[in-house]
């Protein structure tokens, strides 16, 4: 694992190198290596520029270094030149949704404290294709703490296993349909780990309810609907983590707690260091940046007589 940031450079620097101390900089950083700094357990490149040669450094780099992941700052994140270069060199590149899916509880529990409900009150709906760790310990996990809980999916043998296991042990009834019309229309909270824009758009949604996409951000096309469609969150950084911020000041907070805690376990063992680490949702983000909480107002449903 490596961090890697682009080098701020002031306006003043940017007129000294101007004319031939320009040239005498780029001759000397072709023949230079890459600033490698080491503190703990975090190394950190820090890219003069996004040029050639200083990208096929990094890419030799990468290689005798064996880097397989890397956490990238704000700004590469958001260069869509050193974001086309990256891809290409078979790293895993974290990016926040693999801790987001981890927080589905806290993610659910902070929705409903905004609406001001009880998530016990909560009908929820899992849009899932495909069947993993971390999707049926969320369903694992929500099943009991929720009044209804739905798997939308398009191959429901995937997950007859977890739903005989809620059955038998707890007698949790989840229910399993892919019905356009009638799947999602009673949900409060729709959670989608890897649907795609087009597929959401097939169904018919409720006017209010709060989508959370944990891969790509999703337009929804209905005009009727006037709920929350949310795609990333925030956090805070847990205090045994702060001194690295010193070093990493231009990276996601979200993105780098990620780096700190990602490994290969199960997903209760991720969730219990996250409980651990006292990791809360502060925000979730849409298109046009942090949701304000009193939005989750106009999604809190009118109590029947």
């Amino acid at each position: 694992m490596i961090y890697i940031k682009l080098e701020e450079k002031n306006e003043d620097s940017k007129t000294k190198l101007k004319f031939f101390k320009e040239k005498i900089y780029n001759i000397k950083n072709k023949f230079m290596k890459l600033k490698e700094d080491k503190f703990e357990n975090i190394v950190l490149i820090t890219l003069p520029n996004l040029k050639n040669t200083t990208l096929n450094k990094l890419s030799k780099y990468i290689k005798v270094h064996c880097i397989n992941k890397i956490c990238l700052s704000n700004s590469l994140l958001e260069n869509n030149v050193f974001m086309e270069f990256i891809k290409n060199e078979n790293v895993k590149i974290l990016d926040g949704k693999w801790l987001f899916k981890h927080l589905i509880i806290d993610c659910a529990e902070y929705i409903c404290t905004s609406k001001k409900e009880n998530l016990s009150y909560q009908e929820i709906s899992i849009l899932s294709k495909d069947i993993n760790e971390i999707v049926v310990d969320a369903i694992r996990n929500l099943a009991p703490k929720v009044r209804i809980l739905n798997v939308i999916t398009f191959d429901e043998n995937k997950f007859r296993k977890i739903e005989r296991e809620l059955y038998e042990q707890k007698g949790i009834i989840l229910n399993m349909n892919n019905n356009y019309k009638k799947s999602l229309m009673k949900s409060d909270i729709i959670f989608n780990f890897d649907f795609f824009e087009d597929d959401i758009n097939k169904y018919t949604l409720p006017k209010r309810t709060c989508i959370v996409n944990f891969n790509d951000e999703i337009k929804i096309n209905s005009k009727s609907f006037e709920g929350i469609n949310a795609n990333f969150f925030d956090i805070q950084m847990p205090r045994k983590y702060l001194k690295n911020s010193i070093y990493l000041k231009d990276f996601n907070t979200s993105i780098l707690y990620e780096s700190y805690i990602y490994k290969r376990t199960s997903p209760q063992n991720i969730i219990n260091e996250i409980e651990k680490d006292g990791v809360d949702i502060t925000f979730l983000n849409g298109k046009n940046g942090r949701i304000r909480k009193n939005e989750y107002l106009n999604l809190t449903k009118k109590i029947a007589n």
